[in-house]
This record gives structure tokens, C-alpha cells and sequence, in this order.
């Protein structure tokens, strides 16, 4: 009987130690995602570089005056929906064959200014919340 409780504590410890959202800021931006990402630095010239990975998943941002726009994600290979995030005109792209192309979101803060921030997921409904979650400071 001993055995069944302590497996029973075990396992309810277990399911309580979910992935909490934890709130992300940047120097330009911000946004929430699961405890488990970390944030890590990247060496960039005419931008901020960096992301935040799980292990699993990369999302990699560029926020400067080149970032990349989703030019190459077409109607045929992506969905493409434009929306307006936290004031800004977004765009925001995902494979229509789930794994088989680039996530992300574009937003265009100002003249110098315009934010990517993309990656690779077969978790796409994860990666869609992280980049739904972004916030321009």
C-alpha cells in the first residue's frame, strides 16, 4: 500500500510541474514562452540578433533595418495571415505541411526598425502562442 501512495505523490508532482509561460523581454520587444525556452545572445552587424531555444526548437529574432520579411514563404507553400499586433501591421507565416518550412512573424516597427522573428517546429501550435504573445516596447 506504501508503494501505491508514493507512486500516487510521484505522479501528482509530476503533473503539476507543467511548462509554465514565462514572460521574455528584449531590449525592442517582448513575449511569453513555456519555462523550458531559454533565451540566448547572437553577434550581430547591422541588428539584434538572438533567440530562444528548448533544446528541441530554435526561434532565432532580427530586429533592425534588413530583417526578413517572409518574401520567399508564398501562398503555395505557407499560409501568410496580416494582422495588427499590439498596434502594429503583422504578418505572420506557417507551413502549410506542418515541419516542412519556416514559422514566424514579421513586424515593421518603423523606417529603421522591423522585427522577424522565425524558426522550425513540428510544435507549430506552441511556436504560433510564443509569436502571438510578442509585444512591441
Amino acid at each position: 500500500m506504501k508503494t501505491f501512495f508514493s507512486i500516487l505523490a510521484l505522479l501528482v508532482v509530476l503533473a503539476c510541474k507543467k511548462d509554465q509561460p514565462t514572460p521574455m523581454a528584449f531590449d525592442d520587444f517582448s513575449f511569453v514562452a513555456p519555462s523550458s525556452w531559454k533565451k540566448f545572445e547572437a553577434q550581430g552587424y547591422d541588428s539584434k540578433v538572438g533567440g530562444i531555444t528548448n533544446g528541441k526548437d530554435t526561434l532565432r529574432y532580427d530586429m533592425g533595418m534588413y530583417s526578413y520579411s517572409f518574401t520567399k514563404e508564398t501562398n503555395a507553400t505557407h499560409h501568410r495571415t496580416e494582422t495588427v499586433q499590439n498596434g502594429y501591421k503583422t504578418l505572420t507565416v506557417w507551413p502549410k505541411k506542418t515541419g516542412q518550412g519556416l514559422i514566424g512573424i514579421y513586424i515593421k516597427v518603423d523606417d529603421l526598425r522591423k522585427l522577424s522573428i522565425y524558426g522550425r517546429s513540428k510544435d507549430e501550435d506552441e511556436v504560433l502562442k510564443i509569436l502571438a504573445s510578442v509585444k512591441i516596447l
